[in-house]
C-alpha cells in the first residue's frame, strides 16, 4: 500500500485534506503538521523551502516510493522533496516559480518587520483582507484561516513565510501531476500543463471529488506493472 504523504499549506493545518483524503481510499496516510514539525526541529537563523524538505526527509525517511500531496505552500515543500529523493508529487494549487504566489509583501526583511511589529495579526489588516476576498463559496474557510492565523506563534508564522518566500537552489524536476483552478486569486495558473478543476484556491475542500480523479489516475498508474 502506497504511504500518501500530505502537507498543508500557509496558515492551515491537515485538516484541510479531510474531505479528500477518503476519496484517496486505501492509502497509508501521514499528515504532516507543519506547526509541530517546526517546533521539533527548531531551525535556528533564516531557513527555505529546501532545507524544510531535508528536514521532512530525514524525519520521515521518505525514498522514491512515497507519494507526496501538496496543498499552495505544502505543494511546494511536495516539489523540493521530490527534488531530494524523486518521490512522486502532486501539487494542488501550488508552484514551482515563486513568482506565481499572490502576496502583497515577498520581501522577507520587511515581512518580519510587520509581523514583530504587530501589522501582520492586527484586526485592521486581516479585516482588510477579509473584506478583499472574492469567492463566496470558500469565504467563510478563508475567513476561518485568517482568524486562525492570529492565534498562530508569530516565530511559527515566519518560519511558514521563509518557506514561501526564502531563495532555493533551481529545481530540476517537475511534480507528476498539478491540480489548480484558474480563479485561484492567491496562487496564480501554472504556465505548465495542469488539470482545471472547478472552485478556487480550495477546490481540494469545496470539489474533492474532481480533484481526487486526476490522483487516482495517477496512483493507478504508478501501480500498474509497467510502472513497478
Amino acid at each position: 500500500m502506497k504511504r500518501l504523504i500530505l502537507i498543508h499549506g500557509y496558515l492551515e493545518d491537515p485538516g484541510i485534506f479531510d474531505p479528500l483524503a477518503p476519496l484517496l481510499m486505501p492509502a497509508y496516510f501521514v499528515p504532516v503538521d507543519l506547526k509541530d514539525e517546526f517546533a521539533r526541529w527548531q531551525p535556528k537563523g533564516p531557513i527555505n523551502a529546501r532545507q524544510l524538505a531535508q528536514y521532512l526527509t530525514d524525519y520521515y525517511e521518505i525514498t522514491a516510493d512515497d507519494v507526496l500531496i501538496g496543498h499552495s505552500m505544502g505543494g511546494w515543500i511536495a516539489v523540493n522533496i521530490k527534488q531530494l529523493t524523486g518521490a512522486t508529487t502532486v501539487q494542488l494549487g501550488s508552484w514551482t516559480s515563486q513568482k506565481k504566489i499572490n502576496f502583497p509583501v515577498t520581501n522577507l526583511r520587511l515581512l518580519r518587520l510587520m509581523l514583530y511589529g504587530g501589522i501582520t495579526q492586527s484586526n485592521w489588516l486581516m479585516a482588510f483582507f477579509k473584506k478583499q476576498y472574492p469567492f463566496a463559496e470558500s469565504r467563510s474557510l478563508y475567513n476561518q484561516l485568517v482568524d486562525g492565523g492570529r492565534q498562530q506563534d508569530r516565530d511559527y508564522v515566519y518560519q511558514q513565510q521563509m518557506t514561501l518566500f526564502g531563495k532555493v537552489p533551481p529545481l530540476t524536476v517537475q511534480p507528476d501531476l498539478r491540480i489548480h483552478a484558474r480563479p485561484d486569486s492567491i496562487v496564480f495558473p501554472p504556465d505548465e500543463p495542469f488539470v482545471e478543476v472547478p472552485g478556487d484556491h480550495f477546490s481540494l475542500y469545496f470539489h474533492p471529488e474532481r480533484v481526487a480523479q486526476p490522483i487516482l489516475e495517477l496512483l493507478a498508474q504508478k501501480a500498474s506493472p509497467v510502472n513497478t
